[in-house]
């Protein structure tokens, strides 16, 4: 009998709150009272902290969708589509029926997070997404042929490859995706962009050379106004760049400087309360099948936005209920942060009260994670650059599983590779070979590895890479430049685990050094076999 003809025993429905902190759900009397129903999903199962193998959503989702690190398979700039085997396919092949429902825009497109979904829906702004793949990866690798380092005619071949997919990819989003969680105004400001894709796919396959050249000249927050035009005047460009660099300047200022809590997004935010009822109508009419949800909701990580001011204000709900546990010393965290937190655990319920109404609850797998944490809810820190954010508050995460009918080992470190395989533990389901993540129901990790190029694209060949192993009792962190390996920073978890007596130049360290190290040559060899060799092409170029 293959595998896709047993009936699995078990449902699952795994919630991932972007942004949330291990600090959240870690203190039983702290979370019961600001967070009820996580709690009493952990009073069903387990809370454990895990240590995420990087410090944002896009580094870190290839390792919770693939188990495998964020820089292997040549990066994370294509997600996993380079990637052996997808968990969620490990599960549709085991017999699940398997959903995507994300109320955001991280998950981006021809990234292949899709794969081994039978049904996706998520509440993307195609204006982001076309931003985001342009300002992350497109840009950068034309800037190398601007540089002399490409070819015009591999520029083209990249165009027609990368950035036609993305527009086609768009395109078919509209015409054939599962639509019904969008708000009206998603349909509308989605449908604009994908009749843009339109004329701008045509415009690449007549003159490719156009394309180039506007790539060039515009802003990729501003580039959607501009699909399908071959020409753009110097007026109409300065006042979309004026308008908004005025926008992102404005953001970003206040996005780095916390005295001042609220900014407003640039795309169109939709908010948990948004999606429930479709989700919570689906569990409903799913209780006689083996189904698997996977919730993807960023109400946490936006928690300063304005741009649904009614949803704020409704937030001064729990403002009673976070003081009180303010005051007995149960949360130093913002109350912006806390406050959709709470709100995020209103939704949790109701999914909760759906599949115990439904009849589901004993033989549902409930699990809760996060991607990466927050600076802006705690930090003792000023915000850093984005490959620096190896803090606790940027990659201390927690893993809440509930039905599962067993404890965690209780040995060892979980990663976010390990999250994910800790899932497929629990519902029964092999990993793939390709799969490199430990779950919690095994002894885990002696130490954790975590691993970004920072802002912008992967190249792995080129850019400086951002390392942080993390153990039981410190945490180091270095940068590979070159074929060089700086170790920057080193902290005692235990003794300090605020993080802030910088060890690494304390002669008595060097042997806790040394083995941290040692640790992150063995589990990223590859990576630093690759670095030496470009480093040897380049000197072998030099010299002739």
């Amino acid at each position: 009998m293959t595998p896709a003809a047993i009936r699995p025993s078990k449902k699952a429905l795994v919630l991932l709150i972007d942004a949330l902190r291990y600090d959240v759900l870690a203190d039983p009397a702290a979370r019961a009272t600001l967070v009820p129903n996580l709690a009493r999903l952990a009073d069903r199962g387990f809370v454990v902290p895990a240590v995420a193998n990087a410090q944002s959503t896009q580094f870190v989702m290839p390792a919770l969708f693939s188990l495998t690190y964020p820089l292997d398979h040549g990066g994370y700039n294509n997600g996993i589509r380079e990637r052996p085997k997808s968990y969620v396919e490990s599960l549709r092949d085991a017999g699940f029926e398997t959903h995507l429902m994300a109320s955001g825009n991280q998950l981006g497109i021809t990234m292949g997070y899709d794969r081994g979904f039978d049904s996706v829906r998520t509440t993307s702004d195609y204006r982001t997404l076309l931003e985001q793949r342009i300002g992350r990866t497109l840009k950068y690798e034309l800037d190398l042929w601007r540089k002399g380092e490409r070819s015009e005619a591999d520029a083209i071949a990249l165009l027609r490859a990368e950035f036609a997919l993305l527009l086609r990819t768009l395109v078919e989003s509209i015409e054939g995706h599962d639509k019904s969680i969008w708000p009206p105004a998603l349909h509308r400001i989605n449908r604009r962009v994908a009749d843009g894709c339109v004329r701008e796919l045509a415009l690449i396959e007549a003159e490719p050379r156009a394309v180039l050249n506007k790539l060039s000249r515009i802003a990729p927050g501003v580039y959607w106004r501009f699909l399908g035009a071959r020409t753009v005047s110097a007026g109409a460009l300065f006042l979309a760049r004026a308008r908004t660099a005025l926008s992102w300047r404005i953001r970003e200022y206040v996005s780095a400087h916390t005295w001042f809590p609220f900014l407003t997004l640039s795309h169109r935010q939709t908010i948990t309360g948004d999606v429930i009822p479709a989700i919570s109508e689906f569990i409903a009419g799913a209780k006689d099948r083996p189904w698997y949800v996977h919730l993807h909701v960023m109400d946490v990580h936006d928690c300063r936005s304005v741009n649904r001011p009614l949803h704020v204000l409704g937030r001064l709900r729990y403002l009673p209920r976070w003081l009180g546990a303010r005051l007995r010393g149960m949360t130093r965290r913002r109350f912006l942060y806390d406050s959709a937190v709470m709100y995020v655990d209103r939704a949790v319920g109701k999914l909760a009260g759906t599949i115990a109404a439904t009849g589901q609850e004993s033989d549902t797998v409930f699990v809760v994670i996060a991607d990466h944490g927050s600076q802006y809810a705690e930090s003792p820190r000023p915000k850093q650059d984005v490959g620096l954010r190896m803090h606790y508050e940027h990659i201390d995460v927690p893993l809440l599983v509930a039905g599962a009918g067993r404890g965690p080992s209780g040995r060892g470190l979980i990663d976010t590779m390990g999250i994910s395989a800790t899932v497929m533990d629990a519902l029964g389901v092999p990993l793939h070979q390709s799969h490199k993540g430990i779950g919690a129901f095994r002894p885990g990790r002696d130490a954790i590895v975590s691993e970004s190029c920072g802002h912008g694209n992967a190249d792995l060949a080129r850019r400086d890479i951002y390392f942080t192993v993390t153990s039981e009792t410190h945490r180091m962190m270095a940068m590979l430049v070159g074929s060089e390996l700086r170790v920057r920073k080193l902290f005692d978890r235990r003794a300090d685990p605020r993080e802030l007596n910088d060890l690494a130049a304390d002669p008595a360290q060097r042997p806790v050094i040394e083995g941290m190290i040692a640790h992150l040559r063995r589990e990223r060899a590859e990576i630093f076999a690759l670095r030496a060799a470009a480093r040897t092409a380049v000197q072998a170029t030099a010299a002739s």
